[in-house]
């Protein structure tokens, strides 16, 4: 009788611990996946990695700075073109990068100069000379914590489709690149 209740707690006990490790057996592992580590997403597309691409808004939601960090891993400069579109697939506003081989960062307004790019037009905030790492788009009913469709490619490529998602200053590691107001020309092209 001893050895019998011995027995059968110690079965019990295995199928306990068997049953509760079992699960790691057949579910994923959610480790593995792969997924942006921040607020942005990440895209790759021939030859270029996109990370952490965000629009961030200024205070009326009016306009959006182009926020991203990109790898080039080719030996020449890839030329990133991203197309912002509505629900409909009408386009909104579209930006134009330019990226050296290596890493780079486009949307600081601190560590670039004042003047914005919107659609190849130059806007400048405090006189200074064109920096093509800085562009503003603006892009009407669009607001702070949406997302936004964007069909990014490169010069010659197949249009990759991403919802890009829209934040603003309120977390003080986005607002060095939030745009003052005005800074989009009332001239500037919006598609």
């Amino acid at each position: 009788m001893k050895k019998t209740r011995i027995a059968s707690s110690l079965a019990l006990a295995a199928a306990i611990a068997i049953g509760a490790t079992g699960c790691a057996m057949f579910a994923p592992q959610g480790t593995t996946d792969a997924y942006a580590p921040s607020d942005g997403i990440d895209v790759n597309i021939e030859g270029l990695q996109v990370r952490n691409l965000m629009l961030i808004g200024d205070a009326a939601a009016e306009n959006f700075n182009v926020v991203f960090s990109a790898v080039n891993t080719t030996a020449s400069p890839q030329k990133l073109n991203i197309d912002f579109t509505g629900a409909d697939g009408a386009a909104l506003a579209s930006a134009a990068f330019t990226v050296q081989p290596g890493g780079q960062q486009f949307g600081d307004l601190q560590a670039t100069t004042e003047t914005m790019i919107v659609d190849d037009t130059a806007t400048s905030q405090s006189g200074s000379s064109a920096s093509p790492n800085v562009q503003i788009v603006s892009i009407p009913g669009l607001k702070v914590g949406a997302t936004v469709t964007a069909y990014l490619q490169i010069a010659g490529g197949q249009d990759v489709q991403r919802q890009v998602p829209v934040l603003d200053g309120t977390l003080a590691e986005y607002q060095r690149f939030v745009p003052l107001a005005g800074s989009v020309d009332a001239t500037a092209k919006t598609e």
